[in-house]
């Protein structure tokens, strides 16, 4: 007598919110648009994208990285004392906020955004154009199958 097959449906978690989900879009933009405004089809894209990548961490980092999210968009009510909330602010002011903050003499402001840039940058790079926007030739990598003489 066979096994009885068991269906077990695919399960899916989403970790972001609606309002991380406006978010992450806002924060990368202002982290990789040295052209001016990005696609913003390509910014809800890459913002499912951060979604699926920190959904499969574990509880406890998942909690820190919505946590950071919330600060980052109280942050210029905090900070600055402006009455705006950071995915409110211009693309010019998040650009100029964020640098700020990275060198701000409060390590723990600092790891907050340095945290999402990395993971934002690890995942924005990882698809072929990003690779091709910071010069990766791609497949024709000719240089490296070539063996130095000894």
């Amino acid at each position: 007598m066979p096994a009885p097959s068991l269906h077990v449906p695919d399960f899916v978690r989403t970790t972001l919110h609606p309002r991380h989900r406006a978010l992450v879009p806002k924060l990368a933009e202002a982290y990789f648009a040295w052209e001016g405004p990005m696609d913003p089809a390509r910014l809800e894209e890459f913002s499912a994208e951060v979604d699926r990548a920190i959904s499969t961490a574990s509880k406890t980092l998942r909690f820190g990285l919505v946590l950071m999210l919330d600060f980052i968009l109280v942050s210029p009510l905090l900070i600055l004392g402006t009455p705006s909330l950071f995915d409110t602010l211009s693309l010019e002011d998040r650009a100029r906020f964020l640098v700020k903050l990275e060198h701000s003499r409060i390590i723990t402001i600092t790891l907050v955004f340095i945290a999402w840039k990395t993971l934002l940058t690890m995942l924005f790079f990882e698809d072929d154009e990003g690779l091709r926007a910071l010069g990766y030739p791609g497949p024709e990598r000719r240089r490296y199958l070539t063996v130095k003489p000894t």
